[in-house]
């Protein structure tokens, strides 16, 4: 029998889940795009059934907001119709399901973090996709657990690589001022991501890195911890090319995290820290 099943095993947070739950000598079957369509009942009704896994994390999705926009038929078959096929399976096969969304889901005037029971309002193809698989989990899965997550980073490719990217290349770096979010440091919610699943907790949590800030903050932010004197250049979305509206903030406070587990993560500045530190 297969202890855990991974889907989106090459992206961000699910290679690092992948990684996370192996080392703890799980045995795990990590999911690729490449593997199987989600999007096809058959095919995830027949995966299910011969892996029979005790919990199938579903971090995968389409997260590229301005790719939703323009190919929202797409989005809506990545983001809803996978999570309502591997929700429907997990059923039938006795699997805990847990799935990942995002804050997007909120449309930024709380003039506050948002915490789990606040009403989602997306302002985006990307973000409404996530709440219809929301909705979707909580129509089907009596136990569901769903873990809201934001501005992962500590893999390649997150926003660090992004930001020493362009200065490596000698090529300008533009960062939002117009957009308040949560970084959440991926080695830090891999624990606790366990920790809830084997829990048997239900529910909506958030699950971030404590504070809060904008792209420009966590780029000057990226450049103090290394001592690197480049300026950024202060920018809205709309003058980097986004095509999707984002919401003006959407800081997650994790509330019921700390009520139910007593767990608070550390700040995104010193995980931060400590990131750019092992990796140099």
């Amino acid at each position: 029998m297969t202890d855990v099943v991974v889907t989106g095993a090459s992206g961000r947070l699910g290679s690092a889940l992948y990684a996370y739950l192996k080392g703890l000598g799980s045995k795990v079957i990590g999911v690729t795009r490449g593997d199987f369509d989600l999007a096809s009942p058959a095919d995830v009704s027949r995966f299910v059934r011969d892996t029979r896994p005790d919990f199938l994390f579903h971090p995968a999705a389409m997260t590229n907001v301005d790719a939703c926009e323009r190919e929202p038929e797409k989005a809506y078959s990545d983001n809803v119709k996978a999570t309502e096929n591997l929700a429907r399976s997990s059923i039938e096969h006795g699997v805990r399901f847990i799935y990942f969304s995002t804050d997007y889901v909120f449309d930024g005037e709380k003039g506050e973090p948002y915490i789990e029971t606040d009403t989602p309002n997306p302002v985006n193809v990307y973000g409404r996709t996530k709440l219809n698989a929301e909705e979707s989990v909580t129509g089907i899965v009596k136990d569901y657990l769903i873990i809201r997550v934001s501005w992962l980073f500590g893999v390649p490719g997150d926003f660090c690589s992004f930001v020493l990217s362009r200065l490596n290349q000698g090529l300008p770096l533009k960062l939002t001022t117009d957009h308040r979010g949560a970084p959440a440091y991926i080695p830090d919610l891999l624990s606790v991501i366990w920790e809830m699943a084997k829990s048997g907790e239900q529910g909506i949590f958030h699950l971030v890195n404590s504070g809060d800030c904008t792209r420009f903050e966590m780029g000057n932010e990226i450049l103090s911890i290394l001592g690197m004197d480049a300026e950024p250049e202060a920018v809205c979305g709309t003058d980097v090319g986004f095509l999707a509206k984002r919401p003006p903030q959407s800081v997650l406070e994790c509330s019921r995290l700390k009520h139910k587990f007593g767990i608070s993560l550390r700040s995104w500045q010193e995980a931060l820290g400590d990131y750019l530190k092992d990796a140099g």
